[in-house]
């Protein structure tokens, strides 16, 4: 080997070695993003109203109670009027990837949700905490055990239900399109199209269906690919959303807008790669100027 190959072959192992460790830094490189969101007709008892997002905890072998507990404390920071949760609290155990060896080590899924629901119940909103199922909650028949503690908790869980805001918001939450039943016609029955609605849902897929409302449409699910690799167009897709133009950030058809968060915890390995995990802070307006 000349000496210009072996020159460039350290500078590509050196390359190699510092993006492998920078992925495993970066999950808890949590970072905090900020929107004002028009809706057309937003009654005025809502106008300022500020709703902090956390999604896909993913609480697990992978990611410990140091990520959850600075989530809760950030979000805490922001000084929200209401906290949405929107799935995938816990991981699958047989979601890990077979290099972390995670699946021989880690803990009953029962174990993980317990601590990550009492770190949750931390959670401060005057208005409430809300919350929707994910994909790996529902696994293996642990939906109500998982939801339950949420709910034990202080957490209210959603499934396919409205309640409303300051008494004049719609809050739809929906079960998950993957594992679940969502149900529109029940969620939605005494809800007008114009009206000014907020909608809960892990999984993106079901935002066609809801596209004609006038909604702030809030899901995770993809973690926005988790990995990002330079130059190329990789990015870690759960298997239903590998061919859906929807990864992460905002997407919108007529007055309906959906933000897809990349959320807080990671699935499969613990790495991360030009795609940070992140608390979403919607703050509600009548008109943008």
């Amino acid at each position: 080997m000349s000496r210009l190959s072996r020159a460039l072959w350290a500078s590509a192992s050196a390359t190699f070695a510092g993006g492998l460790i920078y992925s495993l830094i970066e999950p808890h490189r949590l970072q905090v993003r900020r929107f004002n969101v028009a809706l057309p007709g937003l009654p005025r008892q809502v106008e300022g109203l500020r709703i902090a997002q956390l999604s896909d905890l993913h609480f697990s072998a992978i990611t410990g109670p140091d990520v959850v507990r600075r989530a809760v404390h950030l979000c805490n920071q922001e000084k929200p009027d209401v906290v949405v949760l929107t799935g995938d609290y816990v991981s699958r155990r047989n979601s890990y990837a077979g290099f972390t060896l995670a699946q021989f080590w880690a803990r009953d899924i029962r174990t993980y949700a317990e601590e990550m629901a009492a770190i949750v119940a931390d959670l401060q909103a005057p208005e409430g905490v809300f919350a929707v199922p994910g994909n790996h909650d529902l696994a293996n028949g642990n939906g109500a055990d998982i939801l339950g503690l949420l709910q034990n908790n202080g957490t209210q869980v959603m499934v396919n239900q409205t309640v409303y805001l300051r008494d004049v918001l719609p809050l739809t939450g929906f079960d998950d399109l993957r594992a679940g039943r969502p149900d529109l016609e029940k969620a939605c029955a005494d809800i007008s199209p114009d009206t000014p609605q907020i909608i809960l849902s892990h999984n993106p897929r079901l935002f066609p269906r809801l596209s004609e409302r006038n909604c702030l449409f809030i899901s995770g699910h993809t973690h926005g690919g988790q990995v990002h690799l330079p130059g190329t167009h990789f990015r870690r897709r759960p298997r239903d959303m590998r061919f859906s133009p929807w990864h992460q950030g905002w997407y919108r058809h007529a007055n309906a807008q959906m933000f897809i968060s990349v959320g807080v915890g990671s699935v499969h390995f613990p790495m991360r790669y030009n795609c940070p995990p992140e608390i979403v802070v919607y703050t509600l307006k009548r008109k943008m100027f």
